[in-house]
């Protein structure tokens, strides 16, 4: 007989002797307390939870009761009663340290960070050698954005707890928001090492592979997450962006289509498949994905920037812009939408505050080629051709065959009459794109002008 046999037949003994007693007697507190104990460790989590009730109704001033109904409570995530529950059995036994960390996990899933922050707090000054508590508290760091915070914190769970899998892994997650991919990857090395299979630690590991660009590890972690769980949309989500980064757009969208099949509103993989559609061309499925975006998160700046460009790619600029500025307006330093708000601005021939964005976006972003040959542009049609020539060669330095830019410092040449070099951009833009009809139609009018 294995140990979890063992366990698994002293349990059902205790349980059969616990309902026996509660037949005896049907307000004998303890026993339903024990029994709800062990119903709830099954997963019988409503059955537990009758136990607590009628235990708590029977002795209503019994703290640890209370606690339990609220655990019960948390785990079925009815969080308001679950708090009130908590609350009780604090005000019973204000240093009742478990019950502090308890609600505060119910605090953190209602989104009431500073209140769980405080019961934790409080928790960890009465026990400081709860490494559970102090990683629920990073968690709630994590969840606000805290994340050099957040990883201290983990760090001093995992201290008090050298195996403390749950811990190892939220920490590597910290550390991918970071973007410290390496540092994430052997967390959960590690966490994989310690526990038994998990299919999150190893969708984790793939996905922090994928970022990394090691992908044909995170296919091998991200297939094996999901052979261990194959309804899970977050790793399907993942695989099927390592499979458009791999060119195998058939997969991608196979997995994101999966992954919303499972979770239809799951914001990110929406996000990943309308932007495969945009980038294969598919403008009416990629505008529905990202309208799908807002529809369901209306504070997603990159769904207001990804529909705006295909308004923009459309013509359709004043929906662009309108698209854009709402992006801007949420996340002030998004610099690829401030730039494509330039180029918008600059098709509709307002080029001076295509210029002002433009400049916006290379103060945040100066390794933009695309939107310094797009200022660049701005000043020609400006005809401030030594600022416009400024900016082609510097776009130019940035991406040296940029047939697009090539040809508008060629036709900048022009402009001032340096016909050698105007001659000189406009064949190396002809040389490197054939199909540059712009670039063409500028050297024939350079003919005619020598």
């Amino acid at each position: 007989m294995t140990i979890e046999n063992l366990q698994r037949d002293r349990n059902e003994a205790a349980l059969a002797d616990f309902t026996r007693a509660i037949e005896l007697d049907p307000d004998y507190v303890w026993a339903l307390y024990q029994r709800g104990q062990i119903l709830r460790d099954q997963g019988r989590r409503e059955e537990a939870l009758a136990d607590f009730q009628h235990a708590a109704e029977v002795e209503p001033d019994d703290s640890a009761v209370q606690a339990e109904l609220g655990e019960t409570l948390r785990l079925l995530r009815r969080y308001t009663e679950s708090v009130a529950a908590f609350t009780l059995a604090i005000d019973l036994d204000p240093e009742y340290a478990w019950a502090l960390g308890s609600r505060g996990q119910t605090y953190r899933a209602l989104r009431n960070y500073p209140e769980a922050l405080a019961d934790f707090a409080r928790a960890l000054a009465l026990k400081p050698d709860m490494a559970w508590v102090a990683a629920e508290r990073a968690e709630t760091l994590k969840a606000l954005g805290r994340y050099d915070e957040a990883i201290i914190g983990f760090t001093h769970a995992i201290e008090l707890d050298p195996v403390y899998v749950w811990a190892i892994g939220h920490r590597a997650i910290c550390y991918r928001e970071q973007n410290r991919y390496a540092e994430a990857v052997a967390d959960l090395d590690r966490a994989i090492d310690l526990a038994p299979p998990q299919a999150w630690l190893f969708a984790e590991r793939g996905e922090s592979r994928r970022l990394l660009e090691q992908l044909d590890e995170a296919l091998d972690d991200l297939n094996h997450a999901l052979e261990l769980d194959p309804e899970y949309a977050w790793a399907l989500g993942s695989r099927g962006a390592a499979y458009r980064s791999m060119g195998q757009l058939d997969e991608a969208l196979a997995d994101f289509v999966r992954a919303l099949e499972i979770d239809p509103e799951y914001v990110w993989v929406i996000m990943q498949r309308g932007t495969l559609h945009r980038s294969a061309g598919r403008q009416d499925e990629a505008l529905a994905d990202f309208s799908r975006a807002i529809e369901l998160d209306p504070r997603h700046s990159g769904a207001y920037a990804e529909r705006g460009e295909i308004y923009r790619l459309r013509r359709e600029y004043e929906q662009a812009l309108t698209d854009f500025t709402q992006a801007v307006a949420l996340r002030p330093d998004y610099a690829w939408a401030l730039g494509s708000r330039g180029q918008t601005y600059r098709a509709l021939g307002r080029y001076e505050e295509a210029i002002a964005d433009l400049s916006h976006a290379l103060e945040l972003r100066p390794e933009a080629g695309w939107a310094v040959a797009e200022r660049g542009e701005c000043y020609r049609q400006l005809k401030q051709f030594d600022e416009a020539i400024a900016d082609f060669t510097h776009a130019l330095e940035l991406n040296p065959k940029d047939s697009w830019t090539l040809s508008r410092r060629g036709a900048a040449y022009q402009s001032m009459k340096i016909f050698e070099e105007a001659f000189i951009d406009l064949s190396r833009a002809i040389e490197l794109d054939p199909e540059n009809a712009w670039a063409w139609a500028q050297r024939g009018s350079l003919f005619r002008q020598m």
